[in-house]
């Protein structure tokens, strides 16, 4: 699976963030949802249930094999 640019968002001041609209379609969260963060390396990343960080970190940053 290669990665999808969904858009981009602007913290607020007071630390908000709207999810693009396309991306909650596309992972079907609603108003009610709740989503989790995980930092890894400077990267953040956003999944709609909750994971295992290192099944996370295989998920995410998993090498192609050529």
């Amino acid at each position: 699976m290669e990665p999808k640019f969904i858009g981009k968002a602007k913290l607020t001041k007071q630390g908000q963030l709207t999810l693009p609209q396309e991306a909650r379609k596309d992972l079907k969260i609603d108003a009610e949802s709740e989503v989790y963060w995980y930092e890894f390396n400077n990267v953040l990343v956003l999944v709609k249930d909750l994971a295992n960080p290192k099944e996370l970190i295989g998920i995410v940053f998993k090498k192609k094999k050529r």
